[in-house]
C-alpha cells in the first residue's frame, strides 16, 4: 500500500462532532429521566406519609377513645368501692375502727421493724 494513500485516507475516518453531539443528547435525556424519576419518588413519599399520618391519627383516636371508656369504668368501680366501703364503716363503726387500728399498729411495728434491721 502506498505510504501517501494511507496518510491521506486514514483507515478510521472518525466524526468527534457527531458523537460528542449524541453523548450531549444521551445525557440531556438521562437528566431529563433523573428529574421526573425524582418527582415522582418524592409525589410517592409524600402520598405514602399522607396515608401513613391519616392512619396513625385514626388509629391514636380509636386508643384514645377506649382509655377515655376504660377511665371511665375505672372511675366508676372506685366509686362503687368507696360507697361499699363508707356503707361498711357505717355499718359497723367500732369494728371498723379496731380493724384500722390494728392495721396502724401493724404498719407501724413494720417500719420500726425494717428500720431498726438496717442499722444492724
Amino acid at each position: 500500500m502506498n505510504k501517501e494513500a494511507t496518510i491521506n485516507h486514514p483507515q478510521h475516518d472518525h466524526d468527534y462532532s457527531k458523537q460528542i453531539a449524541a453523548i450531549r443528547s444521551d445525557l440531556e435525556q438521562l437528566q431529563s429521566d433523573i428529574g421526573a424519576l425524582r418527582d415522582e419518588v418524592a409525589e410517592d413519599a409524600s402520598a405514602r406519609v399522607k396515608e401513613f399520618t391519616e392512619q396513625a391519627t385514626l388509629t391514636l383516636k380509636d386508643k384514645a377513645e377506649a382509655l377515655r371508656e376504660q377511665s371511665e369504668k375505672l372511675r366508676q368501680a372506685g366509686e362503687q368501692r368507696k360507697e361499699m366501703v363508707a356503707s361498711e364503716v357505717q355499718q359497723h363503726p367500732v369494728a371498723s375502727m379496731i380493724a384500722a387500728t390494728g392495721a396502724g399498729l401493724i404498719i407501724g411495728a413494720l417500719a420500726m421493724w425494717a428500720q431498726n434491721g438496717a442499722k444492724s
